[in-house]
Parts: C-alpha cells; structure tokens; sequence
C-alpha cells in the first residue's frame, strides 16, 4: 500500500517523550549527541505544517514546524473532549501540547489531516509535489533477497531481487540500498538474505492496549470519534517520566461493533458481543478509553517461519510478560476511572457489566483490573526494535559490518517512544535523507 501505514492509521500525530530520544542517544549509542532529542527536534520540523490546536501560541513554533510537506492539524468533531479537559483540570492535571516542552499533560489531539482528507506519506511527499523525477515506484513488487559481493574483504550490498507480476527481476545499486519494509519486513529480509540471525536482529518491543468503556447520556453523531488524550508516569516508570498514553473515543455502540473490533484488533467477537449486550443492540452512546503502555518493559521476537519469501515471519510478542507492564497499566487503568468517576464534568461511572472471564472477581478491585488488563488487552500495531540503533544498524542508520545498506524505518527504534510511531518514523526518514547526501 503506498503511504504504508499512515494510509491505514489512527492519524495521530504524537512525537514521544523527549527522553526517549536523549536515551537513544546515551543508552544505545555511546552518547552519539545527533540522536538526542535537541538534535532530532529540527527533523521533526522539518516535514511538518503545523496548524494544530496550538497553531495560535506564540511557544509554538520553539516545537513546531510551519511550510513543510506534511498537514498537521485539529479537527471540530472530538465529542465530549471538552468535558474530559474540564475533568482533568478538576483533577489538577496540566492542559497543554504533548508534543511541547512537557509531555505529561491532557489536550486535544493533533491529526495529519488536510482539509478533511487523511495526510497520508503518498500523498503529502509524492502525489501532491508532483512525483518527483528521481523516484520510480513499481506497484505490487516483493522483494525476495538482499544480494552482497566481497569488496576489499568486507561484504557489500550490490543487489536486490524481486517478484512482479509473475516475474522475478533483480535491480543492482550503483551507491547504496536502503531498506524500508517495516519493522517485520526489514528484519525478516536482511534473514532471508543471510543477514543474521544476530543477537539482537528479530528483537521487537510493541505496546499493549486494553479499553475502559463507560456509557453516557450525551447524543453522538458518529459511530466513533476521536476525542481527547493524557499522558501519566506510573509508579514503575524506569526513568522517571510518562509511561503511559490514554485516548478518549467517543463511541456509538452498535450491533455489529463486536465483529468490527474483533477485525480490528482481534478480541473475539463471542466475548465482546457477550459483555456489551444488550447496550449494543440499542445504539447506546459511551465513551471508551484506550489505555497504552507507552513504554512497555516485555520484549517479543521475530524469527523466520522458513526460506520461502511468501511466508510470513513468526512472532513472539510477549506482551506483559514484565509485570510492570500490568502494574503500569493498573496504575493508569485506577487514575482513568477516578477522573471519569469523581468530577463533575465527567461524572460517568464504569461500565458495571464485568469483562467475561474475570466475573469471578471483586468488581473493580486491583486484582479485578489485572484480570481486565491480561484478558482485553490488544496490539494497536506500534511495532518496533527489529533493526535497532546501535545493535543491528550504527547511527548512520547503516547495517553494522556491511557496506552499501541502510535500514531507515520503524524498526531501528530501540525501544518506543511514548506515543504513535508515525511521527518518529517520519523524523528518522529526514534524518536518513541527511545521511545519505552527506555521503554522496
């Protein structure tokens, strides 16, 4: 799909924490200062026109981009954003830019969007500036295999196989390769190429997710809408900053929406349609909170599932294997229904149906909650770490111990960022474009 998943996403534009930057740069290379957060600032800037919610301060442009390629804006119809900005501030919660200078607050949500149309990557750096010349893109091609020649006893990437339309091709590179498949496709292969397995290749850290839902009085005018987010550190937050990120739905529940979430993120459509009848036979209004651990401590593996390109990798994600990562998610899990619960804003009470599987247990004790957070929790795909900096590729973003091949795409993340990984994606695809003029 042209645009990859930025055709297919949530739009949200959320950059991380600027910490989880400076420890790319301390932690996972040596203290290399051009991946700390000052220096990748103006990478981020670089491809944003910004007119969000915080176009109009003044403070705005110390953190925001204006002319750049890419839209990124608000929108009007965040139903119920108000009263969850308004409970937060009951609370004594900062109001403010999650992309600013302090990540730990609530606000409205920044979207790639222009003018109501979804700002994909296509379209904004491809089809809207007139194709570039010096790019040839050729539809549903899949590559097979990385190929490498011996240059003054080093190895160098020379060539790139792949199939389409029934025909297998190979293309040979005159400078460089750059592999920019995804966190699985780029790890899966520099494997089929007989790069690694190495230690660390195939690593892959993904957030879990798992859903608060309250039922409302309020009228929605669409089955789903985004509508509000926040950021919390937990208790075992390791640094000490925001582990956690927390997303506002204001949802139409309807009868088919057990099937649509099941498609989406994979809880089976017997239990969700068994917890939210009859509510959702009677296009009942509520409000869902997704509840993420941003910075999750369990680490999955990719390995290859055989030497056929057409298969696709085995995955091992792990999630909450670290049980801080449940306690993290209690932690926020306790502060969402306190905020929606204990404020006159908000003042809707959980969802007073049990979550099948976890009936059993005393409604709305810790240990109720941990029973929630193993039984619905789920991928919101923010997949990353199978190529990481300073383990499989240096901070040039080149694959250690070859020559001629770059990996520039989620995967080199070391761990992620807290929050939605196109705009990181984005930001190590400038920085990438720098190094490669630079040693042109």
């Amino acid at each position: 799909m042209l645009g990859g998943s930025t055709s297919t996403n949530f739009m949200m534009y959320v950059r991380g924490n600027k910490e989880d930057f400076n420890r790319w740069s301390t932690e996972d290379l040596g203290g290399d200062p051009q991946w700390n957060y000052d220096s990748l600032l103006p990478y981020f800037k670089k491809s944003e026109d910004y007119n969000g919610v915080y176009a109009s301060d003044p403070a705005s442009a110390e953190y925001h981009g204006k002319g750049g390629l890419r839209n990124v804006a608000t929108y009007d119809f965040q139903p119920g954003v108000d009263e969850f900005l308004a409970a937060a501030v009951e609370k004594g919660y900062t109001i403010g830019d999650y992309n600013g200078a302090n990540q730990e607050v609530f606000s409205k949500i920044d979207l790639t969007t222009q003018n109501g149309w979804r700002e994909s990557t296509y379209r904004a750096f491809y089809r809207d500036t007139g194709k570039p010349s010096n790019l040839c893109i050729k539809k549903y091609a899949h590559v097979t295999k990385i190929s490498f020649k011996t240059v003054s006893g080093q190895p160098k990437a020379t060539s790139v196989t792949y199939k389409r339309q029934g025909l297998t091709r190979t293309v040979t590179a005159t400078k460089e390769i750059i592999l920019s498949a995804g966190t699985f496709g780029s790890a899966k292969l520099l494997m089929l190429s007989g790069v690694g397995p190495a230690e660390h290749l195939g690593d892959v850290t993904a957030q879990a997710a798992v859903s608060y839902l309250s039922t409302g009085n309020g009228v929605l005018a669409a089955s789903d809408a985004l509508a509000g987010q926040a950021f919390f550190k937990s208790p075992v937050a390791e640094p000490d900053y925001a582990d956690l990120q927390v997303i506002q739905f204001s949802f139409g529940l309807y009868p088919q929406l057990p099937q649509d979430m099941n498609r989406m993120v994979g809880i089976r459509a017997d239990i969700l349609d068994k917890w939210f009848d009859p509510y959702h036979k009677t296009n009942t209004d509520a409000r869902f909170c997704l509840l993420i651990a941003g910075r999750p401590k369990s680490f999955g593996n990719m390995t290859l599932a055989s030497t056929n390109p057409d298969d696709n990798p085995i995955q091992d994600p792990q999630y909450l294997a670290n049980p801080d990562d449940v306690e993290a998610m209690l932690f926020g899990f306790k502060k969402i229904v306190d905020l929606y619960e204990n404020t006159a804003a908000l003042n809707t009470t959980l969802f007073l149906k049990p979550v099948p599987g976890c009936e059993s247990l005393v409604f709305k004790s810790d240990d109720y909650y941990r029973c929630v957070i193993r039984m619905f929790s789920f991928t919101i795909y923010h997949h990353v770490g199978s190529c990481s900096l300073g383990k499989v590729v240096d901070s040039q973003l080149k694959v250690k111990g070859i020559d001629g091949l770059r990996v520039i795409d989620a995967s080199v993340m070391p761990r992620l960022p807290n929050g939605n990984t196109q705009a990181a994606t984005i930001m190590i695809a400038e920085k990438g474009s720098d190094l490669i003029i630079a040693n042109m």
